[in-house]
């Protein structure tokens, strides 16, 4: 049976300052196997790890991609902390065999993000991801990255409207075509039937959205044809990380 891959949302999440350097490092600390957050583009082109599109700037919340870098740089996270940029994110975890994922909301994050991360030769270890409040079709978001990297690791979150995940939204055919690899599913979405067929048509299964013991356990133990679910996403990743090693350890 395969082990689940173990992200810690935003970092540790809701243990520290999401996206801040302290939450990252804290969510390696508990033992995941990858950081789970969100990119935004900058009016100059640098890559920020933030989930707000806009920032409060002077008492008004103004765009990222209405800022330069420089600005964005004066502006302090509730912990005083600055807003992570792509490369020092790489440069402070380069020695930690870790993945990473990140939610895109249009292509040229995406590029921007594979430009950056060629540089610090580790394309081979992240994930762009289509965001859960994004009903564009899969190819409008992914269709340019593709044409820019053959390899790059993308995956299908399942817009979040589209709650009864019918066959249809889950566009396979387009995600054969691009070469996507997996879906990312809302837990409260994933059902059993849902993970038989993605499994079924030879992708990954990733759930997102865990907190508590009890969902948790059930996507662990979940298995078909000695398949596990492949991801899981948790703003307690510790929770995440130790109900893993408990149940899939043997």
């Amino acid at each position: 049976m395969n082990r689940t891959f173990v992200w810690g949302h935003r970092g540790a999440g809701f243990r520290d300052v999401e996206n801040s350097m302290s939450s990252f490092k804290k969510a390696i600390d508990m033992g995941v196997d990858g950081i789970k957050t969100e990119a935004q583009l900058s009016k100059d082109g640098e890559i920020f790890l933030c989930f707000q599109q806009s920032l409060r700037k002077n008492g008004e919340y103004v765009p990222i991609k209405d800022l330069d870098s420089s600005e964005i740089r004066t502006l302090r996270l509730d912990n005083n902390e600055s807003v992570l940029t792509l490369p020092e994110f790489f440069s402070e975890f380069k020695n930690h065999n870790i993945r990473y994922n990140f939610d895109i909301r249009d292509p040229e994050i995406g590029i921007r993000i594979i430009e950056i991360a060629r540089k610090f030769k580790v394309v081979d270890k992240i994930e762009l991801a289509k965001t859960a409040m994004d009903g564009s079709l899969l190819p409008d978001i992914f269709g340019k990255i593709r044409e820019f990297d053959k390899n790059v690791t993308l995956i299908n979150t399942i817009f979040l409207k589209y709650a009864t995940n019918e066959k249809e939204h889950l566009e396979l055919e387009s995600m054969r075509d691009l070469n996507i690899q997996g879906i990312n599913v809302k837990y409260n979405f994933a059902t059993f039937e849902l993970f038989k067929l993605v499994k079924e048509n030879g992708f990954k299964f990733y759930v997102w959205g865990l907190l508590f013991n009890r969902s948790i356990q059930k996507f662990l133990k979940m298995n078909y044809k000695g398949q596990s679910v492949d991801a899981m996403m948790s703003n307690f990743p510790d929770r995440l990380v130790r109900l893993r090693n408990e149940i899939q350890n043997n």
